[in-house]
This record gives C-alpha cells, structure tokens and sequence, in this order.
C-alpha cells in the first residue's frame, strides 16, 4: 500500500508533462494595449520641461486613466494604455492649456507623438498675443474649504489690473 501512492503520484506526474509537452500552443490573442510616448517642450525657446505632469484622461468622458512625469530631457511615456481615444493633458504653471486627443489602437499601438510644444502665457506667435484672458463677469468667484476664504480668479484680477492706469 505504501508503494501505491508515490506510484499514482508518478503517473500523475507523467500524465501532466505529455498533455503540456504534446499539446498545441495557444496562439497568443490579439493586443489590446498600446503605449504612448512624446517630449514635452516650451513652444519658445524650444527647450525641454522637465518634472511636468501629463495626465491622460479618456476622451468620451474624461475619466482619468494615467498620469505621469516628465523627465529630465522633458520625455513622458505611458505604457500598457488600453486601445481608444484619449485626451493629453499637460499641466505646466505660466504655460497656455492644452488639450489635444489622440488615439491608440490596433493599427498604431505604439503612438509617439514627438515633440509637444506648450506656449507660455503672453507669448507673441506672428504678431498674436498668446495667453491674453477674455473678460468674464466679474461675478466668479472660487470658495476655498469651509473656512469662507475666497480665492480671486481671472476676470477679478484682470479686472482689477485694468483700472490701474499704466505709466511709460
């Protein structure tokens, strides 16, 4: 009796290695994931920059699906990102916002966007001022946390910059 179960644990054993070793392989199924790669610039002096956050939200509903840093040389990179439409979102402090949609699917898995230039607030682009904010009521107001403090937001300030006289 003693010899019996080491036996049947032999053929088990055995039984395993044919069925794997004679089996046909799965054919590995089709990709479903993709990466996305680009450098992120400043569109004036054409210089890296690094240490910014690029968040990638999905385009149909903005839910959010990744975020990551820029390096030293201002490259990003997402990998493992599931095919669909996504909108790119990098988040720099003095930089216009921008938010471009891109596409990672089947037929470009591997998307590099290059070189991803954002423009500095104020910046001239062939005679255009770049960045300058529109007037908007002067009404909005942000209110921070439960302790009643307001932050001043866009149309205060410009408000509030337009009505002091400039002297040259």
């Amino acid at each position: 009796m003693k010899t019996f179960a080491p036996f049947r644990l032999f053929l088990s054993v055995l039984a395993l290695a044919s069925v794997a070793l004679y089996a046909p392989a799965a054919a590995p199924g089709p990709a479903t994931h993709g990466q996305l790669t680009g450098t992120l610039l400043d569109g004036g002096s054409h210089e890296a920059i690094p240490q910014a956050n690029v968040v990638l939200l999905r385009a149909a509903d903005g839910a959010y699906v990744a975020t990551a840093a820029t390096r030293a040389d201002g490259s990003f990179a997402f990998h493992n990102v599931p095919f669909g439409r996504y909108r790119l979102q990098p988040t720099v402090l003095g930089y216009e916002p921008m938010r471009p949609v891109v596409a990672v699917s089947n037929r470009q898995p591997n998307l590099a966007l290059g070189s991803v230039e954002m423009m500095p607030f104020g910046a001239t682009l062939a005679g255009q001022l770049v960045g300058t904010p529109e007037p908007a009521p002067a009404s909005r107001v942000a209110k921070v946390g439960n302790a009643g403090r307001f932050v001043l937001t866009s149309a205060h300030r410009q408000r509030l910059t337009a009505s002091r006289p400039v002297q040259l």
